[in-house]
């Protein structure tokens, strides 16, 4: 590593980081320590039966690193009335900024954040919370006095009641990185995750998923009574630097609008709701392919274990089905052995080999993995918000939306082929290079956001 680079980040940091990337799989006191323990005694919750739509509105495919900011800046530019979002990190201040502009134009802007300190995420939502925001706390394992959900980690936003973004990224410099030029600028290029979201221009979903983040919003303010921070909120932010791709993704693709001719049907697919109700079978009515793009697959997890099963079980019974996985590289710390074991037991596990089937984002493109995508026979598509973990599938607040229309299943699966063309057969050696906020000026790093590594 360049001398240039330093100083390096204190062994303290290093290991809160790690300790908090950890997620619900930290031990308590761990958890404790660092102000997080998503493994609360949740509350009693009452699944909502959720409706499908068929849609004949515009639907826009967009992705991370390279069109995300864009798209979303124009449709928040665009707003006249309303925006609602519910979103589970939020520490990028031009995204601030964008909303406070949407206020200064009259749009009323509703708020909902799993709001435990990361990164300055406390001082933002105070702020636009100051100016008039409607900013609540969510009724996650974060907040004080609701705990409805481990963590509240959907990325749903919803525009004048027409229009709603469902994503894999949150608002952090990473998952939004700030590409103004949709597409991606050769010449001013940021570096991110790879992730994707799904714009859907329907005024019936757009109203389901509106009173589903209101009704968890008011959840919170049963419990609260009002939206007073509590001790997690107010934590103090890690922050880690590390070097950062070296260059942008050899394609990039702008976001992509599509109009179809015919309705089609959209159905959300959410936790704890009807995840394990919709995707297992999802999975196992593959005939020809299936594409999944995950930032971490917990195969060790029984609930992990049905949804695996249910590939294999498409695998068995058409014995020329591909199937092809990309992976986020496992954090290097103490866990990084037990999660490479984790990824390698795939193959005798159930039959999903890495190299074969299996492989890595690599980090000459990207900063992370941060994708939640499944693709079945090209022609339908699930874009959204949970990781491959019982908490993402069962616990947490999340949404996704499952989209049958092969066209724009296609275009998702010519970003995914990229991811596969260029990724890792296998794991490199882990880059446990650290860098302190000090070492910016140095050049050639990036930020590691805590909320794009959690574990939840």
């Amino acid at each position: 590593m360049n001398d240039a680079y330093s100083p390096r980040a204190d062994e303290a940091t290093v290991a809160a980081f790690m300790a908090a990337v950890r997620g619900p799989e930290a031990e308590p006191g761990l958890a404790a320590a660092f102000g997080v323990n998503r493994s609360c005694a949740l509350e009693d919750y009452d699944e909502i039966a959720v409706p499908s739509f068929d849609v004949d509105g515009e639907f826009v495919a967009y992705a991370s690193p390279e069109a995300t900011y864009a798209l979303t800046k124009a449709f928040l530019q665009a707003a006249t009335a309303s925006i609602v979002i519910g979103i589970y990190d939020f520490t990028a201040g031009y995204m601030k900024e964008l909303l406070l502009q949407a206020m200064r134009r009259g749009v009323k802007v509703t708020l909902m954040l799993d709001l435990d300190g990361r990164e300055g995420e406390t001082p933002l939502f105070e702020e636009l919370k100051t100016f008039g925001c409607k900013a609540v706390p969510a009724p996650s394992c974060a907040s004080e006095h609701a705990h409805f959900f481990s963590s509240s980690h959907e990325k749903a936003i919803v525009i004048d009641d027409t229009w709603t973004l469902v994503q894999s990224g949150n608002y952090s410099d990473n998952s939004i990185p700030f590409n103004e030029h949709d597409g991606g600028d050769l010449a001013a290029f940021v570096p991110g995750n790879r992730d994707m979201g799904l714009a859907v221009r329907s005024p019936e979903l757009a109203a389901f998923a509106r009173d589903l983040l209101r009704s968890d919003i008011q959840l919170e303010l049963d419990g609260a009574g009002g939206v007073a921070l509590g001790a997690m909120a107010l934590a103090e932010p890690l922050v880690l630097l590390q070097a950062a791709p070296e260059a942008p993704p050899p394609r990039l693709f702008p976001s992509k609008r599509f109009t179809p001719g015919t309705p089609v049907r959209v159905t959300p697919v959410l936790s704890p709701d009807n995840y394990m109700d919709v995707v297992p079978d999802f999975l196992a009515a593959a005939e020809r392919s299936i594409v999944i793009e995950q930032q971490y697959i917990r195969g060790n997890q029984p609930t992990i274990q049905r949804l695996l099963r249910a590939v294999r079980e498409a695998m068995d019974r058409t014995p020329t089905l591909q199937v092809r996985i990309v992976l986020g590289q496992p954090f290097p710390g103490s866990d990084f052995a037990r999660n490479t074991q984790e990824i390698r037991d795939l193959g005798p596990n159930f039959g999903l080999f890495l190299g074969t089937h299996v492989k890595l984002i690599t980090h000459e493109f990207f900063v992370h993995c941060h994708n939640k995508l499944i693709i079945v026979d090209e022609e339908t598509v699930l874009v959204g918000s949970q990781n491959w973990s019982t908490s993402a599938v069962a616990k947490n607040r999340e949404m996704s939306l499952l989209v049958r229309y092969p066209e724009l299943a296609r275009h998702y699966q010519s970003i995914f082929d990229l991811d596969w063309e260029t990724g890792l057969d296998d794991f490199p050696e882990p880059d446990d290079n650290f860098f302190a906020a000090a070492a910016l000026p140095a050049g050639g790093l990036v930020r590691l956001n805590l909320g794009d590594y959690i574990e939840v």
